[in-house]
C-alpha cells in the first residue's frame, strides 16, 4: 500500500486495484488515474484470489472505529468488486465506486461508474456525497454467506464462466478490446457437452420441479455474461430477486436464444420462466458449477439445498446524477 498524503472535505478515498485484470487493463487504467488525480489518496494492490475483499475489509473497520466517511474505488472487473463488496460487511460509513478495467464489466451497465479522474475529484469535492443504498443478493454456500451485487448462476452459465475465466482465449481477446466475447466463445463450445440438470425451486411457500433445464440464473439487476440482458426488468434497489430459468430447449434453439439476449427479446420464449420474490430455495441433486457475479464459488453436491435471498439496502453507492 502506498499514500497520498492530506485529506479532502474529510472523506479518506482508498483505491483497491487488481492489475491483472483485462489481462492487464486493469494496471494501465490505474497508471492513468494515479497520474492525473490531484486528491489525496491511499492504494493497494491485490495480490491474489479474495485478497480484495480481506482489504476491502480492513478499510471498513477501520472507517467505522473512526467514525470516517470512506470512499473506496475498485478498479478492475467484475470479480474485484465482487470481491469489496463481500469484504465491506455492512460498514454504514463506506461508500463504493468503480472503473471499469476488466473483459466482462456488468456491474458499470447497471450501476453507476467512474469514467475519469475529472469525474472523482468533483464528486468528492462537493458539498454533499452523492449516494444510493441498493440490494444485494445473498447465497448460502456451505457455511459461508456470500453476496453477489449483479447475479449468481447454477449450471451452463456457470459452466461457461469456469472455462472463460483464465482461458487463453479470454487473454487474447482482452488484448483487442473484445474480452466480454469469449463468454460468447465459451457459449457455443459448451453448447456442445453441456448435460442438463433437474431442479425443485421454492418460493413463496409453494414447490415447482423443472425438467431439462439448461441454467438458472439470480438477478440483483438486468445484465450478465459481459452485457447480455438477462433480467430486463431486474432493480437493485427493490427489495426483490428475479430467477430465470431455462429449460426444455433444443440445443441449436439454445444457441439463437443468446443471440437474442442481448436485447432482452428471450423472454418471449415460452421455455423461459422467471420468478420474482425476496428468496428462494433450490434442491438439486446433481454436481453443477456455482457462481456469483462471474466468479466461481464451486459445485453443488447431490441432495443440495441452496438458499438465495436478498439484502435490503445493504450495500451504499455512488451516486453521480
Amino acid at each position: 500500500m502506498w499514500k497520498k498524503q492530506n485529506r479532502s472535505k474529510n472523506v479518506r478515498l482508498h483505491f483497491i486495484i487488481n492489475e491483472r485484470a483485462g489481462n492487464g487493463k486493469g494496471a494501465h487504467v490505474w497508471r492513468k488515474i494515479q497520474n492525473g488525480l490531484n486528491l489525496p489518496y491511499h492504494a493497494h494492490l491485490t495480490k491474489y484470489k479474495n485478497h480484495g475483499r480481506e482489504i476491502a475489509n480492513l478499510i471498513s473497520k477501520e472507517a467505522e472505529n473512526a467514525n470516517e466517511r470512506t470512499l473506496i474505488i475498485a478498479i478492475g472487473g467484475d470479480g474485484t468488486i465482487h470481491e469489496v463488496v463481500n469484504g465491506i460487511g455492512f460498514a454504514r460509513n463506506v461508500l463504493v465506486g468503480a472503473i471499469k478495467a476488466g473483459s466482462g464489466n456488468d456491474f458499470s451497465r447497471g450501476f453507476m461508474s467512474f469514467q475519469s479522474v475529472q469525474e472523482i475529484e468533483e464528486f468528492i469535492r462537493k458539498h454533499k456525497i452523492d449516494a444510493r443504498f441498493v440490494d444485494c443478493g445473498n447465497i448460502q454456500w456451505g457455511n459461508e454467506k456470500i453476496r453477489f451485487v449483479n447475479n449468481c448462476g447454477i449450471g451452463f452459465d456457470a459452466s461457461v464462466a469456469y472455462a472463460a475465466n483464465g482461458s487463453k482465449v479470454k487473454q487474447k481477446l482482452n488484448k483487442i478490446g473484445l474480452g466480454k466475447l469469449s463468454y460468447v466463445y465459451y457459449v457455443l463450445e459448451k453448447l456442445l457437452t453441456f448435460e442438463c440438470f433437474e431442479v425443485m425451486v421454492e418460493h413463496n411457500g409453494q414447490q415447482k420441479r423443472y425438467n431439462n433445464v439448461w441454467f438458472i440464473t439470480v438477478s440483483n439487476q438486468p445484465y450478465f455474461g459481459g452485457g447480455m440482458k438477462i433480467s430486463p426488468d431486474s432493480k437493485p434497489d427493490d427489495g426483490l430477486l428475479e430467477l430465470s430459468i431455462v429449460s426444455n430447449l433444443s440445443r441449436s434453439k439454445l444457441a439463437l436464444m443468446f443471440a437474442t439476449v442481448f436485447f432482452g427479446r428471450h423472454t418471449k420464449l415460452k421455455e423461459f420462466s422467471q420468478l420474482q420474490n425476496d428468496r428462494f430455495t433450490l434442491y438439486i441433486n446433481q454436481n453443477l458449477p456455482c457462481h456469483t457475479d462471474g466468479e466461481i464459488l464451486g459445485y453443488t453436491k447431490r441432495n443440495s439445498k441452496i438458499e438465495i435471498s436478498v439484502e435490503t439496502k445493504s450495500v451504499k453507492l455512488i451516486n453521480k446524477k
